[in-house]
């Protein structure tokens, strides 16, 4: 048997990858190499409200509505920037992930869980690829692949590919302690909350999620620990950790989207991460819509230029918000924690520059926030930030 699409990774864009190509009468099977969809869990489930007004997505998994954030700097200053309107929502990631894959076995894809993709062959009219399933090995034959596998890259590091800059997360969901305020999370920028990146809380249910990312070469559960030894015990006397996980976080991305002469990356995978917040799945699932796409086009006529013009596409839609957010977070990395109190004492005396943002920011298109240069270059104290300018230059490189 040749399937027309073997999908790795049975994760949200995987599976709604998987669900667009059985809708297009596409023969589809996704190898998820956990017995689970949705389990083990990664991340904060942060999904802008774009993803569900395009894509049909099961909104009885939204448990939270944000509107904007607390913006804390080094030194404990803030800025609250709230919309009028709902800006992304906070998911249950594992019924999310579970419900669409149930959408996609309901269109007519298949699953194969517990199975490993560890290799591949390609013969002139189809693929083999290598799976470990339960200690042994099988193979399946297929005309196309699609890697949604997430940003470990397992299967790509096995056919050769490198690895890509990645951040190390790791997250605890806390009992009987409240947000700030349950339409908004919290972000913590500086060295005591985080290395090469920031510390989050966030509502969740009737609980909240506290989570970091780091460079790999430090321990994230250290600046979790003293954040809530130093932070949290000021706001709550008993702080009870209900569950612990953790994952990694692809940076600086978009990174390899097509491999001749059949295989597609979509997703984490591909790096369609923003690196400054780390949220992708918006992009992924962009991305997964281009895929199947050209995919079909590319089963009908049999021409690879359908494949290898997958990545023109994905950069049309949304390769300048990658490449934006890459420079901001180079950025913010070579800034240190002097730099950052000063960006927020301008930014704290100018309304302007923040009613800006609170009208025009959007968490998945970044690109927005260059409305607030007329503003900030009109302050009073921008000459404050002109040492910063070569810093920035340099991010561009």
């Amino acid at each position: 048997m040749i399937w027309d699409l073997v999908i790795i990774g049975g994760g949200p864009v995987g599976s709604y990858a998987g669900y667009l190509s059985a809708k297009n009468n596409i023969k589809t099977l996704i190898l998820e190499e956990h017995d689970k969809i949705g389990e083990p869990i990664h991340c904060l489930g942060k999904l802008s409200i774009h993803a569900f007004e395009e894509f049909d997505l099961p909104k009885e998994t939204i448990v939270n509505d944000l509107k904007g954030g607390y913006f804390f700097s080094p030194s404990g200053e803030y800025l609250k920037l709230k919309k009028d309107s709902s800006d992304s929502f906070i998911l249950d990631r594992i019924l999310f992930d579970k419900t669409i894959a149930e959408k996609a076995e309901k269109s007519g894809c298949s699953y194969s869980l517990n199975s490993k993709a560890i290799g591949v062959n390609h013969y002139e009219n189809h693929s083999t690829l290598m799976v470990e399933e339960k200690g042994k090995t099988k193979y399946i034959n297929t005309k196309v692949i699609l890697v949604a596998e997430g940003a470990k890259r397992q299967f790509l590091r096995k056919i050769g590919l490198k690895t890509r800059p990645y951040l190390v997360s790791l997250q605890y969901e806390i009992s009987d302690l409240n947000p700030l305020d349950k339409e908004c999370v919290e972000v913590y920028f500086g060295s005591n909350y985080s290395q090469g990146f920031f510390l989050w809380v966030s509502p969740f249910k009737n609980m909240v999620k506290l989570g970091i990312a780091v460079n790999p070469s430090y321990n994230p559960k250290v600046f979790l620990d003293n954040f809530i030894r130093n932070k949290l015990k000021e706001r709550s006397e008993k702080i009870y950790i209900e569950k612990a996980y953790g994952g990694i976080i692809p940076i600086f991305g978009p990174y390899e989207e097509f491999i001749p002469p059949n295989i597609l990356i979509v997703g984490d995978s591909a790096g369609y991460n923003k690196s400054t917040t780390g949220g992708g799945i918006y992009f992924g699932l962009k991305g997964a819509e281009i895929a199947v796409s050209q995919i079909k086009k590319y089963l009908e006529d049999n021409s690879i230029s359908h494949l290898s013009n997958y990545p023109k596409l994905t950069k049309k839609s949304f390769g300048k918000e990658l490449i934006f957010t890459k420079i901001v977070r180079k950025f913010l990395n070579s800034l240190n924690d002097n730099d950052l109190n000063l960006i927020w004492a301008i930014l704290k005396e100018n309304d302007e520059i923040l009613k800006t943002i609170e009208k025009h920011g959007d968490t998945a298109y970044q690109t927005s926030i260059i409305k607030i240069f007329p503003n900030l270059i009109t302050s009073k104290n921008f000459f404050k930030l002109l040492p910063l300018i070569k810093t920035f230059v340099k991010s561009l490189l």
